[in-house]
């Protein structure tokens, strides 16, 4: 992609990408993002990702308290602050990023018409971020072919 001439124009990656891009790359300059267009307007604009979820076993008080907690932009405030975390909190504050292209991906989130878990994120985690990962990684490489790479995801499914 960063190659004169580029090998790749477009891709459609998580914004954990840009960890791998050279360092001398400027943002806004080298790279940008944007909505993948969509098929029909009426679909607004639409957001692929993923995300963490909160689940609460014991119905007690302190549970319910700590949830609560959790639900505010403020829980996470330090870790945004930090790096590596995109809020979708409607009370986050924009500011609380530290680089402009986490600012950037944040905004693009919370403008979004609709927001859709990855298809690898709600498979089973033996399959999604196991052999779902590994065979379609050895497809794209090339070293085996897409009936093998699905062969392979299928059997590992479980019953």
């Amino acid at each position: 992609m960063f190659e004169n001439p580029p090998k790749c124009w477009f891709n459609r990656q998580g914004n954990f990408v840009t960890t791998f891009f050279p360092e001398e790359t400027v943002p806004g300059v080298d790279y940008s993002f944007f909505y993948l267009p969509g098929i029909k307007e009426e679909h607004g604009s639409p957001v692929l990702g993923a995300g963490d979820i909160y689940a609460v076993f014991n119905d007690r008080p302190e549970v319910r308290a700590v949830i609560q907690y959790f639900s505010t932009g403020e829980s996470l405030k330090v870790w945004v602050e930090q790096g590596g975390a995109i809020l979708t909190h409607n009370d986050a504050s924009l500011d609380w990023y530290v680089d402009p292209v986490t600012r950037d991906v944040a905004e693009t989130i919370r403008n979004a018409t609709t927001f859709r878990f990855d298809g690898s994120d709600l498979m089973p985690g033996a399959v999604g971020a196991g052999t779902f990962w590994k065979y379609m990684t050895d497809y794209v490489s090339g070293s085996i072919t897409r009936q093998e790479a699905l062969q392979q995801i299928d059997a590992s499914w479980p019953e």
